[in-house]
């Protein structure tokens, strides 16, 4: 899994790409995770758009993301989520489980939102 990093406004952009496939592939993304937050980091958003291939690793990956961000007071929101992620969401009951937005300005959006009340 490849994967870039940008700061917009005051959220932390990981733009995600590429097949996820288990564990390892993530760790680089874990720790850059890790570090965002551990320098208090609060908005988070994972454009998705890329993605080409979602299993049990990549829910996986996306769950234990929210759990750290949630943790830490933060937010997370999905975005350009494909069809594929979304029917596997619906199916593990897990749709409701994230935020998600359709592109990345919508995010922020709902970033600044989700701050304010």
């Amino acid at each position: 899994m490849q994967y870039n990093v940008q700061r917009v406004d005051q959220a932390v952009v990981f733009m995600l790409g590429g097949k996820v496939l288990n564990e390892q592939q993530t760790a680089a993304i874990r720790e850059k995770l890790s570090h965002e937050i551990a320098g208090n980091q609060k908005k988070f958003i994972f454009d998705l758009k890329d993605v080409e291939f979602v299993n049990s690793a990549c829910l996986n990956f996306l769950v234990s993301a929210k759990n750290k961000i949630t943790e830490s007071g933060g937010k997370i929101i999905l975005c350009n989520v494909s069809d594929q992620l979304k029917k596997l969401l619906n199916m593990t009951r897990l749709a409701s489980f994230f935020l998600v937005a359709g592109r990345t300005a919508e995010a922020l959006a709902l970033l600044n939102q989700t701050s304010q009340g």
